[in-house]
């Protein structure tokens, strides 16, 4: 089975994960998957498998090396669009033009601009009716492609394997079970970035907020001097917060306040925010702001009772990847030899990868070739799959 088959046999299993779910893995369809994960790496010859209860699947191959190198991707998708497509279409040579996915969906270089920077590549995209599942089963695919060329040219190679295939990575939870003694590695990517020509080993530093507003609910004509309307309020707070700190506004390194739900009613309205900033006192800036804002609506309206919280969720994992750059230099070094061009990119969002380096496993991100995810758009570039196969032989030497 070739990259292309393993890939299209992978994105035919609809892996979506549940973030309404209680359960870990928050799906049923990723126990099934993992099972056809470990199915494929036993056909292999691949015998040092630990299936964890949480839907974990750990692997070893061991080189009798001095250090190992661990590869990891995530095996659920998208709650954002249904998956589990059949019928995935290659474009070979790209030539640069609008492709039509069906009758209502055409995937077009003026409105996705990332199709241009894949001209002349092989692509795969959707029959307009699911995603692709590039996100992340591009990565598992990848993993599986390199791991047939490690099992059989192991003198090639100065470091061992050992692979992680993780769940509910889509709902943030694909690090929250992931155990650094199971993985049993000295250094690990993720696989689980969109051209494969970035990297990334850096993220935001990340906060949620929750406020509440409390009021009075009255009919309208006893309303005087009784009704305080929460909604109202809620409505008055959020437009404290100036333009320039909306996610719709910032750019590269630019963080951002967001109002990301409202729900409630007159009496009872509540707000969640997330707060996202590259660097850590911009972060605890924005954490602050919010602060004030909530004191600046409690001193306009002293009859409504405040309740509100601030939650850290992951911190930008470039500080410790800069201390120890031996996955960097790893990075460089097989980009220089496979004379593929390279640009460190800043992650504005989070990554299983700072959570994995913060639990003491130094993990930055590699692309995959994967391009518009969680949606009807989403294409793969096959040569980039195949070129990652090649930087990743590299890395390994």
């Amino acid at each position: 089975m070739n990259l292309k088959e393993r890939f299209i046999k992978y994105i035919a299993i609809d892996t979506m994960s549940d973030e309404e779910s209680s359960t870990h893995p928050s799906s049923k369809t990723q126990f099934d998957f993992a099972e056809v994960l470990i199915s494929d790496l036993k056909e292999l010859g691949v015998n040092d498998i630990e299936y964890d209860p949480k839907c974990y699947v750990y692997a070893h191959v061991n080189n009798n090396k001095e250090k190992t190198i661990g590869l990891i991707a995530h095996m659920d998708t998208s709650s954002a669009f249904k998956g589990g497509i059949n019928h995935p279409r290659e474009i070979k040579n790209y030539d640069g033009k609008p492709i039509e996915l069906n009758s209502e969906s055409i995937l077009d270089p003026e409105v996705f601009p990332s199709l241009k920077e894949v001209i002349g590549e092989d692509l795969l995209v959707t029959d307009g009716n699911h995603l692709l599942g590039g996100d992340d089963k591009a990565g598992i695919a990848i993993i599986f492609e390199f791991l047939k060329y490690y099992l059989a040219h192991k003198d090639e190679f100065n470091y061992n394997l050992a692979i992680c295939f993780t769940p509910d990575e889509e709902i943030g939870e694909g690090s929250l079970f992931f155990d650094v003694n199971k993985m049993k590695a000295d250094y690990a990517f993720t696989l689980d970035g969109g051209s494969i020509y970035e990297a990334n080993y850096e993220n935001f530093n990340a906060s949620e907020g929750k406020v509440t507003f409390k009021g009075v609910n009255i009919h309208p004509g006893d309303a005087y001097n009784v009704m305080v309307n929460s909604i109202q309020i809620a409505s008055e707070f959020a437009a404290l917060f100036k333009d320039e700190l909306n996610p719709s506004t910032s750019k590269d390194y630019e963080g951002y306040i967001h109002l990301e739900a409202a729900k409630g009613e007159l009496d009872n309205f509540t707000l969640h925010y997330i707060f996202r900033d590259f660097y850590l006192d911009g972060l605890e800036e924005k954490e602050k702001l919010f602060v004030k804002n909530i004191e600046i609506i409690q001193s306009i309206y002293p009859k409504v009772k405040v309740e509100y919280s601030i939650s850290r969720q992951y911190l930008n994992m470039k500080p410790l990847l800069i201390a120890s750059r031996d996955t960097i230099d790893l990075i460089n070094k097989a980009y220089i030899t496979t004379q593929t061009k390279l640009s460190y990119v800043p992650i504005r969002g989070g990554t299983d990868g700072a959570s994995i380096t913060f639990k003491g496993l130094p993990c930055p991100n590699l692309g995959v070739g994967d391009f518009n995810p969680h949606g009807k758009y989403e294409f793969v570039s096959l040569t980039q799959m195949s070129k990652m196969v090649e930087i990743l032989k590299e890395i390994f030497k």
